[in-house]
C-alpha cells in the first residue's frame, strides 16, 4: 500500500486478541486509519466513515442472531460496491471461500501462520489498485478540462470572427 496516502480500514473480528494483533501489525506497517469492530452490526452502522478496505472475520459470533461475515460483506457491497473486503477466516473450506468470493470479497485468507503475509500481499495489491483508480480520476478530470478549454476557445473564436474582431483566414 502506498505510504504517502492515508487509507481507512475496518477490522471486524469478535476475537479481541485477533483484533489487537491485526491493529498492531497494520499500524506498524502502513499509513492507515484503523477502525476496529467486534460485530458486523457495529461496522455496518459506521459505513459512513467510507473505509477503503475491510478485513472481516467469517465467524463473528456464536450467537445465531448476529450477522456472519457473508451477511456483513453483502451489506458493505450494497452500501459501497467499490470497498475492498478481505475475508479472514478459520474456515478452510473451499465452499465457504467460493461463497465469499461470489458475494464480492477481494480475497479469502485462512487464519494460519502465513495469514499476515497474505494480508500484506492483498493490501499491497489493493493499494496499487486504489492508486491507479485515483490517477485515472485525475487524468479524466484533466481531459475534461482540456476539452472544455478547447470548446470555450472555439466559441470565443467564432464570436470574434462574426463580430469582425478577428479574421476568418486565421481559423481556416
Amino acid at each position: 500500500m502506498a505510504n504517502k496516502t492515508e487509507r481507512t480500514i475496518f477490522v471486524i473480528d469478535d476475537d479481541s486478541m485477533q483484533l489487537q494483533m491485526l491493529n498492531d501489525y497494520l499500524s506498524q506497517n502502513y499509513v492507515i486509519k484503523i477502525h476496529q469492530f467486534k460485530t458486523g452490526e457495529e461496522a455496518i452502522a459506521n459505513l459512513h466513515l467510507n473505509p477503503d478496505m475491510v478485513i472481516l472475520d467469517y465467524h463473528l459470533s456464536l450467537d445465531n442472531s448476529a450477522m456472519n461475515g457473508v451477511d456483513v460483506l453483502k451489506q458493505i457491497k450494497i452500501a459501497n460496491p467499490s470497498t475492498n473486503v478481505i475475508i479472514l477466516s478459520g474456515q478452510d473450506k473451499i465452499s465457504v471461500a467460493v461463497e465469499c468470493m461470489k458475494h464480492g470479497a477481494y480475497d479469502y485468507i485462512v487464519k494460519s501462520e502465513s495469514a499476515f503475509a497474505r494480508i500484506e500481499n492483498a493490501l499491497a495489491r489493493i493499494g496499487e489498485h486504489l492508486s491507479t483508480v485515483n490517477q485515472l480520476k485525475i487524468y479524466k478530470l484533466g481531459f475534461r478540462i482540456a476539452i472544455a478549454a478547447i470548446v470555450i476557445i472555439s466559441i470565443i473564436s467564432i464570436i470574434l470572427v462574426k463580430a469582425g474582431m478577428a479574421s476568418a483566414k486565421y481559423w481556416a
